[in-house]
C-alpha cells in the first residue's frame, strides 16, 4: 500500500513500532510513578516499580531486536529516555542524600600535600 508521500506503508512494521514506542512510554510513566513515590518517601513502592521496570526493559530489549522505530519515533524515544534519566537522577538524589554530604565535604576539604621522598 502506498501513502500520500509515495512511500510504501508497511502496516506490520508500523504496528510493531507503535508497540515498541508504547513500551518506552510505559517505562517513562513507571519512572514518573517511581519519582512520585520517592517524593512521598514510599521506598517499598519505589522498589516494586523498579522491579516492574526491569521486566519492562528486558521485554523492550527483546522487542527492539525484532522491530525498529521510524525517525519521528526515534525523536520521541530520545525525549522519553531523557525524561527517564532525569527522573532517575532525582530519585537517586532522594535515595542517597549522604552522597551530597560527602561531595560537599570533599569539596570543602583541601587536598593533603604530596610527600616526596
Amino acid at each position: 500500500m502506498t501513502v500520500k508521500d509515495g512511500k510504501r506503508f508497511d502496516g506490520q512494521r508500523a504496528a510493531h513500532s507503535c508497540g515498541l514506542l508504547q513500551q518506552y512510554e510505559e517505562i517513562a510513566q513507571a519512572s514518573r510513578n517511581m519519582l512520585q513515590a520517592a517524593h512521598l518517601g514510599d521506598w517499598d513502592q519505589v522498589e516494586r516499580i523498579q522491579r516492574r521496570c526491569r521486566e519492562m526493559i528486558a521485554a523492550l530489549k527483546l522487542a527492539s531486536k525484532r522491530d525498529a522505530l521510524a525517525d519521528s519515533e526515534q525523536r520521541r524515544r530520545i525525549e522519553l529516555l531523557r525524561s527517564i534519566l532525569d527522573d532517575d537522577a532525582q530519585i537517586r538524589a532522594r535515595a542517597e542524600p549522604w552522597l551530597r554530604t560527602l561531595e560537599e565535604f570533599l569539596r570543602s576539604t583541601p587536598p593533603a600535600p604530596l610527600r616526596t621522598s
